[in-house]
């Protein structure tokens, strides 16, 4: 199943907004690239940390959020336990897999939190190792019925920055969210205090310097290519990343806010541990030009 957005018309923000780097807040920007279907949308690099970021933005507020994750709430509005095995990159199989990799690094293994828990699936999966001690904090109310009702995992509505649980967590785990929010440093500061004293916080993002994404890139350098991506051009669709990082700039987040890389790798939704074939493990694991980022990182003791 997949959701439709039923408001083709061009989203038009109220009010544009400049910003800092988000990951390091210096004030040295370099357009990178145009998007968008009127291309009206600009990422810029961070001269400093290199993270690449949207930059003049629409500014975060309700009608920014409401349009951003139009997608999302309509698929809230229909879901079914069929779609467990079936959803688009975030099926219970991948989780699966995941869940089996990175589980050998928690070696508390005393609960869970799953930040943006969607439909359950990571937190399904992650039952096999933590039994009922498993949690979800998301912002859609449907989506977390769903998961209640028909998994009986408990999930939180609201902002991960403004979640203060009665416990902490041996595990926490945010995939495809970081990107998501304006406040990146926040988030990170908030996961160390949620942790226990030997946590590990997982983190999956978009790898903006994959190989798909720089052949783009050069593709929309040389004239060839208006833009990086064909789903920019639909008029309705908004900037919903504000920015996209890759392994330089993760590094420089994550060591800013006194947390140490284990391990990181790059995968595909359908490889999520990149470990299924010599080619993925040479292309994810060596050269790290993979699609999609994944960080398995604890605060510095």
């Amino acid at each position: 199943m997949k959701a439709q957005i039923k408001n083709k018309a061009p989203y038009i923000p109220k009010k544009w907004e400049y910003v800092n780097c988000p990951f390091c807040n210096a004030n040295v920007p370099q357009l990178y690239e145009r998007f968008g279907s009127e291309l009206q949308y600009s990422y810029v690099k961070c001269g400093n940390c290199g993270l690449i970021y949207t930059n003049p933005r629409p500014a975060y507020d309700q009608d920014f959020i409401d349009a951003a994750y139009a997608s999302y709430y309509q698929y809230a509005d229909n879901i079914q336990l069929s779609d467990l095995d079936n959803i688009n990159q975030s099926s219970l199989k991948m989780f699966q897999n995941e869940v089996d990799y990175i589980v050998k690094y928690d070696k508390e293994k005393t609960a869970v939190l799953d930040i943006g828990s969607g439909m359950g699936t990571f937190l399904l999966a992650a039952k096999k190792y933590y039994g009922d001690n498993v949690m979800g904090i998301d912002v859609s109310v449907k989506m977390g019925e769903f998961v209640e009702k028909n998994l009986g995992i408990k999930v939180h509505i609201g902002q991960f920055d403004q979640f203060n649980p009665d416990q902490k967590f041996s595990l926490i785990h945010m995939s495809h969210v970081l990107e998501h929010v304006p406040n990146p440093n926040e988030w990170i500061r908030h996961a160390s205090k949620l942790l226990t004293p030997k946590g590990i916080l997982v983190i999956n993002v978009p790898n903006k310097y994959g190989i798909g994404n720089r052949t783009q890139h050069l593709f929309y350098k040389a004239k060839l290519k208006k833009q990086f991506a064909t789903g920019w051009k639909d008029a309705s669709r908004t900037p919903d990343h504000l920015f996209e990082p890759a392994v330089r700039s993760m590094k420089y987040l994550l060591a800013n806010n006194n947390f140490e890389i284990i391990e990181y790798y790059t995968y595909s939704r359908k490889d999520p541990v990149s470990n299924k074939s010599v080619f993925a493990k040479f292309m994810n694991r060596w050269l790290k030009k993979g699609t999609n980022l994944a960080l398995i990182t604890r605060p510095v003791q």
